[in-house]
């Protein structure tokens, strides 16, 4: 069976089961049908028609154009699958961020072991469903919790591809380390928004509350925290009022009790000037988590120490832009920046590492197949999406094959260049 045969046999298992896999994520996670269909399916489905167009052209082996000095020597690079790979996928998009690495590793030839979240329990039994449906022999999937992942972790892997928090990849890294392991930490933090002028306001508040609510705020490139202009906090709120007013309740709810509570914690001894709705134990029981703004949060406060991954969006007030550009730079790399300003906005980014740099918009930068996405430092390590799937889980082995010229003459030629060269 080809690698393309696979694919294409994933592919028609994962449209088969369309029905399971929204009501799963509805039981999870509270997922409407649309919000399903957005974000879980059909990025999947085009993932798949992406690779299914371009995979023949990306598994050639590509030919070298050697130096002058190597006349009559061919060079090679042949993709070659790493071998076996775990992938460990998150419960916050389960099927999305499964299949999106497992359609590269599989399309370039790797044997895939998939453990997916505890947490997501319904969808993680339906990725097991979908894979055993499609007949892969060489994909298996391992469900269950902690003592399930250390045993997988312990195990001898040739490429590890993990999504979750910073915490978990270190502990993740180190385990990799053991057996030299090249590993993708795909990982998250603070992805703070910068809104350089006050007249960015209004355009910039439905981007923002969309981008922080979307899966009750529960997406790993979320706005985490916004910085705006001194003065301006009470109109974003009025204007954010006025949209959730308009716009609704977008669903969704807390994927467990322990990150509710998280949640809840966050907020002790905090300025809340916006809340849609109360936290009472009809909430507690449906996992749904008010939408809640705060402003100015003190340094140390652990909601500015830690990603919020809720429906929680701090406002920070500045008087300085250029110091809150400053400031960025100390921190830890976020997965994604965020900025809306004017035509006359010139702050650079500069200097500022994050995985990704969104203008005017958020979340919008993963949608183009033809750019990566990844993190930096504390937001990650790798790169996939597109052509950037199947190199990540190809080694490109180069081939070299040598003429009959000998070194003496190599040599000869070599120094006629050099000293053309110095002269």
């Amino acid at each position: 069976m080809t690698n393309m045969d696979k694919i294409e046999k994933l592919k028609k298992s994962f449209e088969k089961n369309k029905s399971l896999i929204t009501d799963a994520l509805y039981k999870d996670l509270g997922k409407s049908f649309d919000e399903s269909r957005l974000t879980e399916y059909y990025p999947v489905i085009s993932e798949f028609d992406n690779f299914i167009k371009h995979l023949d052209k990306w598994s050639e082996p590509e030919k070298i154009k050697n130096f002058f000095y190597l006349l009559g020597c061919k060079t090679m690079m042949q993709p070659e699958p790493y071998g076996k790979v775990l992938i460990m996928s998150p419960w916050n998009y389960p099927f999305n961020l499964t299949f999106l690495p497992l359609i590269g590793a599989v399309a370039a030839g790797n044997e895939v072991v998939i453990k997916p979240s505890e947490h997501s329990i319904n969808s993680s039994e339906i990725i097991k469903k979908i894979i055993d449906e499609s007949g892969l022999e060489d994909v298996k999937v391992v469900l269950g919790g902690v003592e399930e992942t250390k045993n997988l972790l312990n195990k001898k892997f040739d490429y590890i591809f993990f999504t979750g928090s910073p915490k978990i990849g270190k502990e993740v890294y180190l385990k990799a380390a053991e057996n030299l392991t090249p590993v993708t930490l795909e990982l998250g933090g603070k992805s703070p928004v910068i809104i350089e002028d006050k007249h960015c306001l209004e355009e910039s508040v439905e981007k923002i509350i969309w981008g922080k609510f979307f899966n009750r705020g529960q997406t790993c490139i979320a706005p985490d925290y916004v910085c705006l202009p001194m003065g301006t906090a009470h109109d974003f709120v009025e204007l954010a009022r006025s949209y959730i007013r308009t716009n609704g309740d977008v669903g969704g709810k807390i994927i467990n009790e322990d990150h509710f509570k998280r949640l809840e914690k966050l907020l002790e001894n905090q300025n809340i000037i916006y809340q849609n709705g109360k936290i009472n134990s009809e909430a507690r029981e449906k996992g749904i988590f008010p939408f809640t703004i705060v402003l100015n949060p003190k340094e140390g406060d652990p909601i500015l120490e830690e990603e919020i991954f809720g429906p929680i969006l701090p406002l920070i007030e500045y008087e300085s832009l250029e110091k809150v550009y400053w400031d960025l730079r100390s921190k830890p790399s976020p997965l994604a920046l965020y900025i809306f300003r004017n035509e006359k906005g010139n702050m650079t980014t500069n200097g500022i590492k994050a995985g990704g740099v969104c203008i005017n918009g958020t979340m919008l930068q993963i949608l183009d197949k033809k750019i990566p996405f990844g993190g930096v430092g504390n937001s990650g390590i790798g790169r996939y999406h597109g052509k950037y799937t199947f190199d990540t889980f190809t080694h490109y082995k180069p081939i070299f094959e040598g003429s009959g010229i000998k070194i003496s003459t190599i040599h000869k030629i070599t120094n006629l260049v050099l000293n053309k060269i110095k002269k």
